[in-house]
């Protein structure tokens, strides 16, 4: 029997008699080709029955493949997988889950970012990357991003029904969650059940016969409608945003706006005691900054894009195909606007739990107590700690952006760095050749392509940032009403617009 018959054999035997696949996968022995799909074998059947040392098994013949294959992107694709089933082989009894699986998840997430975004994987593995990566956010209630990671899952395979079915979970849990415009997200939801109905042979492609019927069974009492032809009518400013889903609100892109007030997530209202008169609280201040900070920033990258500002400059040419100019300059300035978003961030939500040190906090250190020793292992706050453990997802949503941004294993990590190189050193972008590497270290060179659309998903993480911010309230406000005790009088906090009279 051949590798290829062998492999079929187990794959069949994987959702009949996962015990049998493994004992047959055991057999096995012979070379590289060998060592990987009885790999295959241990991530995928030990995932199943939750064997966590079978997956262990798994994952380290992966390990040992990419160290001797560094620029495979399908076999660090295959190890994130097992990372990510180590982490689902982790018992859950509380949040404690969150701290046992941190670093699992946190290399699980890189690799599958590299494998999605390598030019030179197949379709399928980047798809299936993207989406295994929405899956992995989801279980840290990071639905914003996931959704986000399922449509460009779509984008690379249009008939990646695992993708759709995975976004249409993110839009139910924001309609759970009272997010976003209800009859926008019904419509969308129904026209990704079409979708799902539509290519259930990739969904059994990715996924088994076990797959098909867990994601069939989500998605049988929903109705099935075709979405309608979409016609944009604005400029270039608004299908650029609605078709790559910059709108501050959870309410799903593809759709034009009757409002010219497109960003419309808000807080509505929260808890104030007699004590503090009636001023309005900080906090719907720091809402309306955080808005309008990340509209100029998305304004910023959609006119630096399209070279839109005005050139008086003359530039010495660097000879190395650098491109020169305040429109590259504008983007670079776009990219840390919106990372610096994540810092106000943290500010606002230290300040509305009331945790000491708000003001000087940044995003990578605002949820955690210092350090004593290096190697500490890092640990919440008490509020914070207290909070997340009352249920609050969305603030365990924010911990979690920070953490891979800010550790090295991080798939955001390098959004840091270039927003660091950005502030204090030189970023220079090349649309051609090969990216030179600065001989002082003052300068940061980057491929113009690469930047671009690393700049786009910053913007899409500060949007998903600030909508997390705004869930979190809603949630803690929430149980705070249902816990109070004593009278609750509503303060109307009324619109900037009218009282300015912009509308006039």
């Amino acid at each position: 029997m051949d590798l290829a018959e062998k492999s079929e054999k187990l794959q069949l035997l994987l959702d009949d008699d996962p015990e049998k696949a493994i004992d047959e996968a055991l057999k096995l022995s012979g070379n590289i080709n060998v060592d990987l799909l009885q790999a295959s074998i241990f991530v995928d059947a030990g995932a199943m029955i939750k064997n966590f040392d079978l997956v262990s098994k798994g994952v380290e013949i992966y390990r040992d493949a990419i160290g001797r294959f560094q620029d495979n992107s399908e076999l660090k694709y295959n190890l994130a997988n097992g990372l990510h089933s180590l982490a689902l082989c982790t018992n859950y009894i509380n949040f404690s889950w969150y701290y046992d699986t941190e670093n699992y998840r946190l290399e699980a997430r890189q690799y599958f970012y590299i494998a999605a975004n390598d030019s030179e994987a197949s379709i399928d593995v980047r798809s299936q990357s993207y989406t295994n990566l929405g899956n992995l956010l989801w279980s840290s209630y990071r639905w914003v991003e996931a959704y986000d990671f399922y449509t460009l899952a779509l984008t690379e395979n249009p008939k990646n029904g695992v993708a759709s079915s995975g976004a249409l979970k993110m839009l139910r849990y924001a309609l759970g969650q009272e997010l976003g415009d209800y009859e926008l997200i019904v419509e969308e939801i129904e026209h990704l059940a079409s979708h799902v109905n539509k290519n259930l042979e990739s969904i059994y492609s990715y996924s088994g016969d076990y797959g098909v019927k867990g994601i069939v069974d989500e998605v049988k009492d929903i109705p099935c409608n075709e979405k309608a032809d979409l016609t944009i009518e604005g400029d270039e400013y608004e299908e650029f945003v609605i078709s790559n889903n910059l709108t501050l609100s959870p309410t799903i892109h593809s759709h034009s706006h009757e409002s010219k007030y497109w960003d419309t997530i808000n807080i509505s209202s929260v808890t104030s005691s007699i004590d503090s008169g009636s001023a309005v609280p900080e906090i719907f201040a720091m809402i309306n900054l955080l808005k309008s900070d990340y509209i100029l920033a998305r304004q910023l990258f959609f006119s630096a894009s399209n070279r839109l500002f005005s050139e008086t400059g003359s530039y010495n040419d660097t000879l190395d195909y650098a491109c020169f100019g305040v429109n590259e300059s504008a983007l670079a300035l776009a990219q840390r606007s919106a990372l610096d978003i994540l810092d106000k961030v943290a500010v606002a939500t230290l300040s509305y739990l009331e945790v000491g040190g708000a003001k000087r906090t940044s995003f990578k250190e605002a949820w955690f107590k210092k350090r004593k020793e290096k190697d500490d292992k890092e640990e919440f706050k008490p509020k914070i700690l207290q909070e997340i453990e009352n249920g609050n997802t969305a603030l365990l949503a924010l911990t979690e952006v920070s953490r891979d941004l800010s550790n090295k294993s991080g798939y955001l990590f390098e959004k840091q760095a270039s927003r660091n190189s950005s502030t204090h050193r030189f970023t220079v972008l090349h649309d051609f050749g090969e990216i030179p590497t600065s001989q002082t270290g003052c300068l940061e060179h980057f491929n113009y392509e690469i930047f671009f659309r690393e700049s786009l998903r910053t913007l899409k993480l500060a949007r998903s940032s600030i909508i997390y911010f705004v869930q979190m309230v809603l949630i803690r406000e929430k149980k705070l009403s249902e816990h109070s005790n004593g009278i609750v009088m509503p303060l109307t906090v009324p619109s900037h617009e009218e009282i300015r009279g912009f509308d006039e």
